[in-house]
């Protein structure tokens, strides 16, 4: 028999705190090499929360959690080694507006991470392509539509040729007709084994892509379950709530 490979995330018992509001109250999930979670529900159920814990962006007060291998202990080497393995995409895109689009794709590689320029720049261009924006190179991110930006976003994530990426609802800022430019190149990735967490409420998403959605409410995970079942014939009266509510908006 095949030994199972190490989760690529695992947290247990994850809770946080804003002051006195629980945030996210005993959370265990597991994502496995090459897997799919969608993570959806009512806004302020702790998606977000819940992703930016896994590279470091927010503390957790309670549990344990490991990324790519990695504890998370509140320590500035964790915190280092887990954002050099895991990539994050924001809904507000986060470029540098006075960098063109190469130059945001190549500055973390050539200073932060020491390599040659022209590696950085070569795997640039490669990324580049592979998000369809080949001819945008030596643009700067005002020139750009709110797609192309985000596009240009994940390719810089990808820079660091991460084991897991993260999407933190990367289409919610984005006119509608732009939406599906996001969501191709997401579903790229995935088709290429990409690990891969994401907070959206494009349902369509979660049916076509995801291995495994994810419902929260109130910091809890409700249900878990391939998309199949859980948009067929959830088992709790919250999640049926919420495909209920989504269901009319969502082809």
């Amino acid at each position: 028999m095949t030994a199972a490979r190490p989760l690529m995330v695992e947290m247990v018992g994850l809770n946080k705190w804003y002051g006195t509001h629980h945030v996210l109250r005993d959370v265990a999930l597991g994502l496995a090499p090459g897997e799919k979670i969608v993570l959806c529900g009512p806004s302020g159920s702790g998606k977000s929360t819940l992703i930016r814990c896994i590279n470091g962006l927010e503390p957790f007060q309670e549990g344990h959690l490991d990324a790519c291998g990695i504890t998370l202990d509140g320590t500035a080497e964790a915190l280092a080694q887990v954002r050099r393995r895991v990539g994050m995409v924001f809904q507000s895109f986060n470029l540098f507006p006075h960098l063109t689009v190469l130059e945001n794709l190549t500055l973390g590689a050539v200073y932060a991470r020491g390599e040659p320029e022209d590696r950085a720049i070569a795997r640039a261009h490669g990324l580049l392509a592979r998000v369809r924006l080949t001819s945008q190179t030596h643009k700067f991110p005002g020139q750009l539509s709110g797609g192309q930006r985000q596009r240009v976003a994940i390719a810089r994530a990808l820079m660091l040729e991460p084991e897991v990426m993260l999407f933190d609802e990367p289409t919610s800022a984005l006119d509608p007709e732009m939406v599906h430019e996001v969501l191709d190149v997401m579903e790229e990735l995935a088709r290429a084994g990409q690990s891969m967490i994401v907070v959206t409420h494009e349902m369509g998403f979660a049916r076509r892509v995801a291995d495994l959605v994810v419902f929260m409410d109130k910091g809890e995970v409700v249900e878990a379950a391939p998309p199949d079942a859980f948009f067929g014939a959830p088992t709790t009266e919250r999640a049926r709530a919420f495909i209920s509510q989504i269901s009319h908006a969502d082809p």
